[in-house]
């Protein structure tokens, strides 16, 4: 019902000003303008309209008002269309009339629909859940249909749907091993020292990284956690599957494993002298017994330290001897430019290593997401706030920290203190509305309207446009509806204001605040709601949704403050006007600017015929407030004054703006989520740039599968785009034969970990290929070299094949290094093998790779990967090795934001000219209203390069939204000018400033007050959407509020009909109709 009673308003206002345009093509359609100078008077017909000269002293510029016809001039035709008009008018106004004299059941209906919508929204909520109002987390910012995403979705769904464990154990060793859900080494808490000056290897910083991690190690139930290093006898009872004595172990107590430090003694009882590279476990420390030591009885030597750390720092690491495996070990512990001979390290790193199952699970495959949320809860209970403290005195080092699930859990913790600077947001514009009209009652009830939007919103946003997907960007459309709703509600309270100096009656005060508040909020609000609109076009969900999900809050909240909020100031007038607001002191402020001046007489004068037939002049008196008094004297004679010094001056503005916003440039960095200061921040930024060796964390990732459909891997098909969690289905590959394309994939994999500069492979053995088939190969070779050759291939023995594979899997350790990169699932209780994947990370890394050469390397690897079935072992065995690589599909992400940020603007600033043009049938003021929201996208650009922004996934979503901000302000005025009364360019500009100059200032603070407090968040994101709107809103205020009236006021500013395209179509049809009908038009339309 809100929505039908907008758009019949709006028909009716397009109607009406439509004929005002008719009428005002006639000067003496639009009435007469007086001129008083003390002269003979005569009456001078022009095109300004007619200026009497009559007896007086007293000389007042006026202005022509919009008014019927004269009656003496109207053909039948405009006659009849000025009584409908009237008749028109007439019922609103006694529409109005009547609800003035029932407010409380006017308001009553219009609060009862907003609650009920409400409720409805809660009880849907609590009924269906998650169905109903999907909240999401995920942030579906990919491309889904292009090639990478559509591999790389495929690999994921495969895993999760091929999930099948061979030789599962009922019961496994608890503890013991480091993996979960496909994770490798993931169960982990890390720690990265520094030291303040020098070598972090210097003796004194190594005895406090070894007290410090015995409190590490004495933490409340480390032991319940961590990693077990269990027995020979204790695994043989594992692999046998042994219910009884597996249970009967775990109820055991048992010692940790050595977690991985070098700060650490080896064993001597295992044969090799601590001095020497095989010694075991890795570290710096010694033990001078032949027993094992216990850590009290380590010992850190000066000579021994710098002995074994030139030992490790000239060795070379090697996967296949216990020297080149505990070197690589050391190494991975220490920063990448330790070795080839320097024995100074600028940071270590330290890794407690913990154990699944957890004590209360079976397996590891027993509810692992379960084990997961409880590791992770436990490590940051017990560690966060402990490691955060700082726990090692005495300066010299410093560290940071991460662990599984840690960061997860920190942001969520984050995430609810961010979330009351929200809630400040909101109370500051509820304050400040209250502030500026003395009233709790409109505040609250205006702040309620604007929450209530969100529901009603949602309602179409679900229904409607069928969306299924509601994220973080949906909820921060939040504080686009503030800024937006305290506008509306700021230009309605202004003309209702301004209708007290012209009625008395509250029923007509309403039908003229309605009719007028109504056609100028409609013009933004339509402007906005296309522009955020125009981004349902964009390739990613995330931005697609939340363009929707914003233009249905502007609807809404159009539709409530045009019916809901009448009835709050009808309420408001007829009982809470007299309440005094926080003890009266806001009315001293109140006084100063809302004070009526001396009444300011504008003559709008009409010719009417008296009794006795003769022409008479009916003129009418105004007053107005003193702000908008100020707005029409003292700022816009500034502004006139001044014009031409004021272009030049925003010319200079926006050429340096312009300059810096043609530096603007992708972002190769992934997004940064918190300061640069804040330790998980830090953590994520310095471990891949110390502990590269192997690849970093950050390292990308090429990944090999054998198995899935390579020309159509994934079916979408009943899924949603939004839907995060149903990408679709993997398409299997029905000719995929592992033990035929077994030579075939292994030459693959050995071949890719080849160092290549061209593909940005490090080699092995630093960084190796993850590919089950180079150590099954071992397997099979040590018991006879030969048989590889005959299990594999066209003419495998593929019985044997399976069965060598089986029994290498049923080792727990083979098992759970390889189980996450080979697929199985139950098919009617058959085991089927669907595909294989490798992974493989390489010198380049994720967070400062380029777009343009991401996307080359990416060609660079297809083309390689495409040879590799040119020759054998592969040509032969094409069909049944069919494969693909999978990477970078992140790339492609970053490359096509910064596109679409761009084109999304584009489009967005043209679909704004057209609604303007439209609004205001002016195409010079819609024309010169764009330029100015150009004006403020390229500052708002450029401002980002100043601020050292580049356009990363945060930057482009807020660039989405810069133009549907700016649009408003501009909006405003471009409105007010086409509706003044006045004829020519400074009156209007006068007028304009007068008529909605405090609106846009009021609208500007609340939305400028309501950004500043995203500034203090610790979400980066929430920081630059707050900075963002600021700048956005700063830079619209300022370029509406001054560049456009100066703009206006030049030769440039249309007067009359100038620049009005309806005037010229109706020109032309007229000219066209006379020409071939030889009809003249009606009179008033001459």
């Amino acid at each position: 019902s809100k929505a039908t009673v907008s758009v019949l308003y709006w028909i009716l206002s397009i109607r009406l000003s439509l004929e005002n345009v008719r009428s005002n093509s006639n000067p003496l359609g639009r009435g007469l303008m007086l001129g008083v100078n003390g002269a003979a008077g005569d009456v001078e017909p022009a095109m300004k309209g007619l200026r009497y000269t009559a007896p007086s002293q007293i000389t007042v510029e006026m202005t022509p008002a919009v008014s019927p016809a004269l009656s003496s001039h109207q053909s039948p035709n405009n006659m009849n269309q000025g009584m409908l008009d009237d008749k028109l008018e007439g019922r609103i106004d006694f529409a109005w009339d009547a609800i003035s004299h029932q407010p409380k059941k006017a308001y009553c209906i219009t609060c009862g629909s907003f609650c009920g919508f409400f409720f409805l929204f809660i009880v849907i909520l609590m009924v269906a859940g998650s169905s109903f109002f999907p909240f999401s987390a995920e942030v579906p910012l990919y491309l889904r249909g292009h090639v990478t995403k559509q591999r790389s979705d495929a690999i994921t769904e495969g895993k999760d749907i091929a999930d099948y464990t061979f030789n599962a154990p009922d019961v496994e060793l608890r503890q013991s091993v480091d993996t979960l859900g496909g994770e490798r080494e993931d169960l982990t808490l890390e720690i990265i020292y520094f030291p303040e000056f020098g070598d972090v290897l210097e003796t004194k910083i190594l005895q406090k990284m070894f007290e410090f991690e015995q409190r590490v190690m004495a933490r409340n139930e480390f032991a319940d956690h961590c990693l077990i290093d269990y027995n020979s006898t204790e695994v043989a009872f594992e692999q046998s599957n042994n219910v009884d004595m597996i249970t009967k172990i775990n109820s055991q107590s048992h010692n940790c494993a050595v977690h991985h430090t070098i700060v650490w003694a080896c064993d001597p009882s295992l044969g090799t002298p601590c001095s020497k590279l095989a010694s075991t476990p890795i570290g710096l420390m010694n033990c001078n017994k032949s027993t094992t030591c216990t850590p009290d009885e380590f010992i850190l030597e000066e000579n021994f330290k710098v002995q074994k750390a030139h030992t490790y720092a000239n060795s070379i690491p090697d996967r296949n001897t216990v020297e080149g495996l505990n070197s690589n070990n050391f190494l991975k512990l220490v920063d990448s430019q330790f070795g080839a001979g320097n024995q100074i390290a600028k940071a270590v790193k330290t890794e407690f290593t913990f154990g699944a199952p957890l004590k209360g699970y079976k397996t590891v495959n027993d509810d692992p997401d379960g084990q997961s949320e409880d590791l992770a809860q436990w490590l940051y209970d017990e560690y966060h706030t402990w490691l955060g403290d700082g726990q090692i005195s005495g300066g010299g080092v410093s560290y940071i920290y991460n662990g599984h699930g840690m960061l997860g859990l920190y942001i969520q913790e984050v995430m609810v203190t961010d979330g009351m600077f929200a809630i400040a947001s909101m109370v500051f514009v509820l304050v400040y509305i209250a502030f500026m009209t003395s009233s709790w009652w409109l505040a609250v009830m205006g702040m309620g309207q604007i929450l209530m939007c969100f529901p009603v919103a949602y309602f179409l946003y679900f229904g409607i446009f069928q969306q299924r997907y509601f994220g973080v960007f949906n909820m921060l459309s939040i504080f686009i509806i503030l800024g937006i709703g305290a506008d509306d509600i700021f230009v309605f309270l202004d003309t209702w204001e301004q209708s007290g100096h012209k009625f008395k009656s509250l029923g007509k005060r309403m039908s003229y605040t309605w009719k007028h508040a109504g056609k100028a909020m409609l013009v933004t609000s339509l402007s906005t709601m296309i522009s955020f609109m125009s981004n349902a076009n964009s390739s990613f969900p995330a931005i697609q949704t939340f363009g929707i999900f914003a233009a249905m809050l502007v609807l809404v909240n159009y539709c409530a403050v045009m019916v809901f909020y009448p009835t709050v100031v009808f309420m408001f007038a007829t009982f809470f006007e007299e309440w005094k607001f926080c003890c009266g002191w806001p009315s001293k402020f109140a006084t100063l600017v809302k004070q009526e001046l001396r009444p300011v007489t504008f003559k709008n004068v009409k010719i009417v015929m008296d009794e006795e037939g003769r022409e008479q002049f009916e003129e009418e008196v105004r007053s107005e407030p003193a702000v908008s008094q100020w707005f029409r004297e003292s700022y816009s004679s500034g502004i006139i004054g001044a014009k031409i010094g004021i272009i030049l001056i925003f010319i200079v503005v926006i050429v340096v703006f312009g300059i810096q916003a043609s530096k603007v440039e992708a972002d190769p960095k992934n997004a940064q989520f918190m300061p640069s200061s804040n330790n998980y921040q830090k953590f994520l930024d310095e471990n891949p740039k110390h502990f590269a060796r192997g690849g970093s964390v950050n390292a990308v990732k090429m990944i090999f599968a054998w198995g899935i459909d390579k020309e159509n891997p994934i079916d979408r098909s009943g899924t949603l785009a939004t839907d995060v969690d149903d990408p679709g289905k993997p398409v299997w590959d029905p000719n995929f034969d592992l033990p035929v394309a077994a030579r075939c994939m292994l030459s693959i994999c050995e071949k890719a970990q080849e160092k290549s500069d061209e593909r940005k492979t490090g080699g092995y053995p630093d960084f190796p290929i993850d590919c089950f088939l180079i150590d099954f190969k071992k397997h099979v070779d040590a018991n006879d070299t030969a048989l590889w050759n005959k299990i594999t291939g066209l003419g495998a023995d593929k019985n044997t094949f399976y069965e060598l594979l089986a029994g290498w899997l049923n080792t727990p350790k083979v098992m759970s290094m390889w189980k996450p990169y080979i697929h199985a699932e139950l098919v009617d209780g058959q085991i089927t093998l669907r595909f294989i994947s490798t992974e493989l990370k390489l010198t380049v890394e994720s967070s400062n790779i380029d777009p343009d050469d991401g996307k080359a390397l990416w060609n660079t690897w297809e083309d390689w990967f495409n040879d590799q079935y040119n020759s054998e072992p592969c040509k032969s065995v094409a069909a049944q090795a069919g494969g693909f690589q999978s990477s970078l599909d992140f790339i492609y992400v970053r490359a096509k934001l910064v596109e679409e940020a761009l084109s999304g603007i584009y489009l967005s600033v043209g679909l704004a000219f057209v609604v303007l043009t439209l609004a205001t049938t002016n195409i010079l003021v819609a024309f010169f209203a764009v330029l100015v929201i150009s004006c403020v996208v390229v500052c708002t650009m450029g401002m980002t390069v100043v601020l050292g922004w580049k356009l990363g996934i945060l930057e482009s979503v807020g660039l989405v939204m810069v133009p549907g901000l700016s649009v408003d302000f501009v909006a405003h005025l471009a409105e007010a000018y086409i509706e003044s009364e006045s004829h020519d360019r400074e009156g209007r500009v006068r007028d304009m400033l007068a008529r909605v100059g405090i609106s846009v200032v009021s609208g500007a603070i609340s939305t400028l007050g309501a950004s500043m407090f995203l500034f203090f968040p610790t979400i980066i994101f929430f920081n630059k959407f707050g900075i963002m709107i600021f700048m956005t809103i700063g830079f619209s205020l300022f370029w509406a509020l001054v560049f456009f009236p100066a703009l206006m006021s030049t030769p440039l500013g249309p007067e009359g009909n100038m620049g009005n395209w309806l005037y010229v179509a109706k020109k032309l049809y007229y000219k066209f109709k006379a020409r071939n009908t030889h009809e003249l038009p009606p009179a008033g339309e001459i």
